[in-house]
Order: C-alpha cells, then structure tokens, then sequence
C-alpha cells in the first residue's frame, strides 16, 4: 500500500512538472517569435555616406580658414599702425594647420 501511494504522490508531481515545461518552453517560442517580427517591422538604418560627410567637413575647414584670413588681415594692419595683437601668432598658426589639411584633403 505505500508503494502505489508513493508511485500515486510522485506521478501527481511529474505530471504538472512535465505540462508546465512545455507551457514554458511554448511561451519562450512565442516571445523570441514576437522579438523577431518586431525587428522585421524595425526599418533599416540610414546608410552613411561617408563622401557627403567629408565634404561636410572640408567645406566647414574652407570657411573656418576664410575666417582666419580675414581676422590675421584685419591684424596686420593693427599692427601696422603700432597696436600690439596677442593673438596674432597663434590664429597664424591655426591658418597654417588648415591650410595644411585641406591640401591633404584635396590631394
């Protein structure tokens, strides 16, 4: 008699045991599925396109260093007249570096 009690006791456990693993494994098939069909729905990302970028970045180069020109010509002729300008050197130095790398860039 406790034999089939215990058989009794331990199939009323496997059983639920055994159901809810496929009632699981069912909803992890059904959430990857989900997570699939959203990705699918997702659009695709904009390609990049590097050309238009380093054309962005030359033409931003080109109108940095027209600015430089401007402000060193407006300099020398302060200096001209006498006025010492501190900055002079170092926006010298900047129009060097981007003339520099728009020529790289153009080569």
């Amino acid at each position: 008699m406790p034999a089939r009690l215990a058989t009794l006791l331990l199939l009323l456990v496997a059983v639920p045991a055994v159901c809810q693993r496929a009632s699981v494994q069912a909803n992890v098939n059904q959430s990857v599925a989900l997570q699939q069909q959203r990705l699918n729905q997702m659009p695709p990302p904009p390609q990049l396109d590097v050309t238009a970028a380093r054309l962005d970045a030359v033409q931003q180069d080109a109108n940095e260093l027209a600015a430089l020109s401007a402000s060193i010509q407006s300099d020398l002729l302060k200096v001209q007249r006498g006025v010492f300008v501190k900055d002079l050197n170092d926006n010298l130095k900047k129009m060097e570096k981007l003339s520099k790398k728009l020529r790289k860039e153009m080569e």
